[in-house]
């Protein structure tokens, strides 16, 4: 796939194409994000397909991960290492920031995260910058987080990737609602910009090319007849929260009148009475369809799926979808494909091109805003928030009928905008391509961030030093000038306190490490009374530590400290 320089500049071919690009960012890794393991959704579907495309893109360069242990570097690793990765990992701990600050920008899996631009602004602003992605938009969190890119702790060098223009259009009007807001009930007058590209997600495009072998072995499979019009739907199977499949069941059974039609849906039931609510539905809306379900969690089943079908179709009418993966996935595969045109199957589907977009009809503003405020009071749940909004979003059922049927009588049609919808996908949403254009925006990313001048620590006012905030709560503070005396039998009863998990829980290689206590001792056996300044200098300890471990001895009684009179 490509080669590795000296540089670290890996050349990735494709078609005879050459692309150098570069890593120039770390990637915070959360193993949830990036897997789908125990949830399958579009956010762990792009995760999952994220790492594989890092992998095709930097084969055997350097990839920087950032996380909060062991652990999560071990399950880096092992992915990366299952996609064909045989570089190197450099593994940064979360807390420490300096990998991170080398590397110049962290990626992050969701909207950028209010507490690492907090925590890296109390080292230096300018370290590096934070690199988020929209998934879902209409939960409160997501809303919450869009709204609160205009405040502090962010900074103009950080960047949230829209990944459509809708997405974009979305974050822009609520950012200059939420800015209007302010102004009028504060008189607040000064904002943070944060960058707003639109990136779209990517797809791993040579996982999904056909094989006209694998067709064949799919279509005897699952039986389908050479006259039988085939349609594919994949994604969650779920009425309320991604597409409500009865009006396409009653486009396919007005398509059957004419053409024979087998209709797989692949993918997972959230639960019991779902698929039953989808087997009903079908029976009563669609009785000359022939339906089939292939479970998602399936792998080599997916797959034969993909290779099988004629059209693939996608009648989104949900707010929680934004971007839209799997149409992007079936022009992959080289299947035309009918999607509604709702978020970002806009970018992704060219109508009349790559298949058919056929229109949505909302309500006009202000027939949902009881839905949203019983939503934010708690009275319905997020899933019924959605599902109802769903139940008031129309897909034209005359230009869906329409779309399906034309593709459906038209094999011809069907191959050629199969054609022209995969080779849109390789040039336009094969990760190392997007995956390049992330590299261009930390380097956009870092170019703002070297134009901020005097950059300084700040402080986190609610997130603070706890023995800053609670300091009045205490009778007195510790100071540097107090003298510290050693206690009879300290290293001896010492041994002993430090076998009791009540006692010693709380030690740490950096917080609090196991042997700064016996450090301590050991210099007051020296010289039993010393300054507590004195003591942390002549035992070698960093302030904070050794503090701490000072603060410990005392009290368990190994030490007394005192005012100086």
């Amino acid at each position: 796939m490509g080669n590795v320089e000296e540089n670290g500049e890996v050349s990735t071919t494709r078609d005879g194409e050459c692309m150098m690009q570069q890593n120039n960012f770390a990637i915070f890794f959360a193993g949830d994000a990036y897997s789908t393991a125990n949830k399958i959704m579009g956010r762990q579907s792009a995760g999952k397909a994220f790492m594989r495309g890092v992998a095709r893109t930097w084969p055997s360069g350097v990839v920087d991960g950032v996380g909060s242990d062991a652990q999560a570097a071990a399950a880096m690793e092992r992915q990366l290492r299952g996609d064909g990765f045989t570089g190197k990992l450099r593994w940064h701990p979360l807390s420490g920031w300096q990998g991170t600050a080398s590397a110049g920008t962290l990626y992050y899996p969701a909207p950028p995260s209010s507490e690492f631009a907090a925590a890296r602004n109390l080292v230096r602003p300018d370290a590096f910058s934070l690199m988020g992605v929209t998934h879902t938009l209409s939960s409160a969190v997501a809303m919450d987080q869009i709204a609160n890119l205009v405040l502090p702790p962010f900074k103009p060098w950080d960047a949230l990737i829209c990944t459509s223009r809708a997405a974009h259009t979305l974050v822009s009007r609520l950012q200059a609602e939420v800015r209007e807001w302010w102004t009028m009930q504060t008189g607040a007058s000064r904002f943070v910009q944060v960058e707003l590209p639109v990136i779209p997600l990517g797809v791993d495009a040579p996982l999904f090319a056909p094989d006209p072998a694998l067709r064949s072995t799919a279509r005897q499979r699952f039986g389908f007849r050479e006259e039988e019009c085939v349609f594919l739907f994949a994604g969650r199977l779920s009425f309320h929260a991604k597409a409500n499949q009865a009006p396409l069941y009653q486009a396919l059974e007005k398509v059957a009148q004419q053409v024979p039609v087998a209709c797989v849906e692949a993918g997972v039931f959230p639960n019991e009475p779902v698929r039953r609510a989808f087997q009903a539905a079908q029976k009563l809306l669609a009785p000359s369809v022939r339906f089939i379900h292939v479970d998602g969690q399936d792998e080599p089943l997916y797959r034969s799926a993909w290779q099988g079908a004629d059209v693939f179709v996608s009648i989104s009418d949900n707010i929680q979808e934004t971007f839209g993966l799997t149409p992007v996935e079936a022009m992959a595969a080289g299947l035309p494909v009918v999607v509604s045109d709702w978020n970002g199957y806009k970018d992704t589907v060219r109508d009349g091109v790559d298949g058919f977009r056929v229109p949505t009809i909302l309500p006009p503003a202000g027939v949902g805003m009881e839905f949203a405020v019983r939503h934010a009071l708690g009275v319905d749940t997020y899933d019924f928030y959605i599902g109802r909004a769903s139940m008031a979003t129309v897909a034209d059922p005359t230009a869906l009928a329409e779309a399906l049927l034309t593709l459906a009588l038209d094999g011809d049609r069907r191959r050629s905008m199969g054609a022209e919808a995969q080779k849109r996908v390789r040039d336009a949403y094969d990760w190392p391509v997007i995956l390049h254009r992330y590299v261009t925006l930390a380097d956009e990313l870092g170019r703002i961030r070297s134009e901020a001048v005097g950059c300084a620590g700040e402080k986190w006012p609610t997130r603070a030093d706890p023995f800053a905030r609670f300091a009045h709560f205490s009778s007195q503070t510790m100071g540097g000038k107090w003298l510290v005396t050693l206690l009879p039998d300290a290293r001896v009863r010492l041994r002993d306190l430090l076998s009791l998990p009540m006692v010693a829980y709380a030690f740490d290689a950096r917080l609090l490490p196991k042997e700064s206590p016996m450090l301590l001792l050991a210099e007051l056996e020296k010289k039993p009374s010393q300054t507590v300044n004195e003591l942390l200098v002549s035992a070698g300890l960093a302030a904070p530590a050794g503090v701490r471990a000072l603060q410990w001895l005392w009290k368990f009684d190994l030490v007394r400290l005192r005012q100086p009179s």
